[in-house]
């Protein structure tokens, strides 16, 4: 049982490495990526407050005005005052997505990632779509499942022998062993959450409305128009106390409007709770709340994100989970050079041993 999990190990070990490099380095990478966005691109990111910020409807105005041909769709509101307001755009004709900020006290749009550097948006899109599209997503999917097989099969086949045993004075190869099984042994508990929660979020994406929808709380709140600053005021109606981090705006007939709302307790960027709204009326067509969903639910939506990306408990998970992110990079190249090393040990038993048998035959007929 054991050589066969270990098989099992190996070989699914050598198939996913390199994707499991990509996708634990980006991981990494953007596990601070707000942060990282505000450090490259302080000229998009940040602004001087200058009193109340625009009503969100001549907010909307002024980037329209200042983009003809394209359409907002998507607003990320700033959690500071000093930060900008994020916003993606589409273009009428195309449909290719620009992502733009906006000074939110003067309407001024600031520029967007695509007129410079974009890398971390690249950074990102690799780690959840391998920069493929639905293709990448499947990869990404795949892998994510390769890693789940590993951390379980990993710490059957090495429990109890292998915990905490490498030394830095070892010879390269003996090192290079140690340090994949004493690493994946102790990091073996958070390679199951990272794959775990990772599959749980591929799940859930495009799919919060089925998880967390209430529309019987939507019967009688006709709500307060159309308007951005109207449709706002609905929401908050719908779940007091929630903050709106994120509208998405219809994209095409038949889409409601969108709000991402986020409690308090809720660690989560966007939010793991919801109103949408009919932007044809502005009334309330379903709502969904963190607070009154049922546990398992709550745990698919809000705390598998939460434990994935780190923010649970804030910085310090996000360094632990950037942490155990360069292990599983770490793991995925010590693997397969064990298997590359033993390999290269084989080859080379055969060509000496291969090399004695021609020499004796040499011998034998020098002597005939």
């Amino acid at each position: 049982m054991r050589k066969a999990l270990l098989y099992i190990h190996l070989y699914v070990g050598l198939v996913a490495a390199f994707f499991l490099i990509c996708i634990s380095i980006s991981g990494a990478i953007i596990a601070f990526e707000p942060e990282l966005n505000r450090a490259f691109h302080p000229e998009l990111t940040v602004v001087t407050p200058a009193g109340q910020p625009l009503n969100w409807d001549a907010f909307r105005a002024d980037v329209d005005a200042q983009s003809p041909g394209w359409k907002l769709i998507r607003f990320y509101f700033p959690d500071q005052p000093d930060q900008s307001t994020y916003v993606r755009l589409r273009n009428t004709a195309t449909h290719k997505i620009r992502h733009v900020y906006v000074n939110q006290y003067t309407g001024k749009v600031l520029g967007s990632t695509e007129d410079g550097s974009n890398w971390i948006i690249k950074v990102h899109d690799l780690h959840v779509n391998f920069l493929s599209g639905k293709v990448g997503n499947q990869i990404v999917t795949w892998s994510t499942i390769f890693l789940l097989v590993l951390s379980i099969t990993g710490i059957i086949v090495w429990w109890p022998r292998f915990t905490f045993r490498f030394h830095l004075k070892s010879p390269g190869p003996r090192l290079n062993r140690d340090l994949h099984m004493s690493v994946g042994f102790w990091s073996s508990l958070a390679m199951f959450a990272f794959a775990v929660t990772g599959l749980g979020l591929h799940y859930q994406t495009g799919k919060l409305l089925d998880l967390l929808n209430t529309p019987t709380a939507a019967t009688s709140m006709p709500g307060h128009g159309t308007t951005i600053e109207g449709m706002m005021q609905t929401a908050r109606e719908a779940l007091p106390g929630a903050a709106i981090p994120r509208i998405l705006l219809p994209e095409k007939k038949g889409d409601p409007v969108f709000m991402y709302m986020r409690f308090p307790e809720d660690k989560t960027p966007a939010g793991r709770s919801f109103t949408t709204l009919d932007p044809k009326t502005g009334a309330v067509l379903s709502v969904g709340s963190s607070r009154t969903a049922p546990l398992l639910q709550t745990a698919l939506v809000q705390w598998t994100r939460e434990i994935h990306t780190g923010t649970i408990l804030g910085t310090p998970t996000k360094i632990l989970a950037v942490c155990f992110a360069l292990a599983l990079a770490l793991l995925s190249v010590t693997g397969p050079l064990i298997w590359w090393i033993k390999q290269r040990a084989i080859w080379h038993g055969k060509k000496v041993h291969r090399q004695k048998l021609e020499a004796a035959a040499a011998a034998k007929a020098s002597f005939q």
